[in-house]
């Protein structure tokens, strides 16, 4: 039996990486509520809006379905940063994390909807550190001209014209951009789903 993989995010990052692995998927946007009280820790963070995300779409969803709600932040000094509101607040997340080691957590929450509508949920958390160069105050208005901060956690994109300021990543480099698809695939495969069933090849 073959399952409908289903997006809950409209992060074309996390797009372009289903893309790149060949496996056709269904985008649906989650309208859910992303507020939550700063004071929960990065784990939660991502656990808690993962799953919201994951079950705003569920109603919607046509059995079987995978369904895959994600959320990504970044952790520093024991502050969360989420996607800032503006320039000025990505300004004030580049300035604290330039020239030194910061973590990024991703959660999913999977889950897997079956025909007669039973669902099995999962809730992987992934977390991998970054460490960025120095960044002068003209580098850093430099980067927020070209806009790419907006929509981002911690104000950049690792995969785009921030990784000119990247010195170095400890773990998976797709849980910062914002899918940690190696642990989808193990959490999918204990349940009996190989994802390299869904690979589709134009030969």
């Amino acid at each position: 039996m073959k399952y409908q993989i289903i997006l809950a995010s409209g992060s074309p990052r996390r797009r372009q990486i289903l893309e790149s692995l060949s496996i056709p998927f269904e985008i649906m946007v989650s309208d859910a509520d992303e507020y939550l009280d700063l004071e929960n820790s990065p784990y939660e963070w991502v656990s808690t809006l993962s799953k919201r995300k994951a079950y705003a779409v569920l109603p919607k969803v046509k059995a079987p379905a995978i369904i895959l709600g994600v959320d990504t932040v970044v952790a520093d000094l024991g502050r969360t940063l989420v996607k800032p509101e503006n320039e000025e607040s990505a300004m004030r997340m580049l300035r604290q994390l330039q020239g030194r080691r910061h973590s990024v957590y991703t959660g999913v929450t999977i889950l897997i909807v079956e025909e007669d509508g039973s669902v099995t949920e999962d809730i992987i958390v992934d977390a991998t550190e970054v460490t960025f160069n120095p960044m002068t105050m003209d580098e850093i208005c430099a980067y927020l001209k070209t806009g790419e901060y907006s929509d981002k956690a911690g104000g950049y994109g690792i995969q785009g014209i921030a990784s000119l300021f990247v010195d170095s990543i400890s773990g998976n480099y797709n849980t910062v951009v914002g899918l940690p698809i190696h642990l989808v695939y193990e959490t999918l495969k204990n349940h009996g789903i190989s994802l390299l069933d869904y690979i589709q090849i134009n030969k």
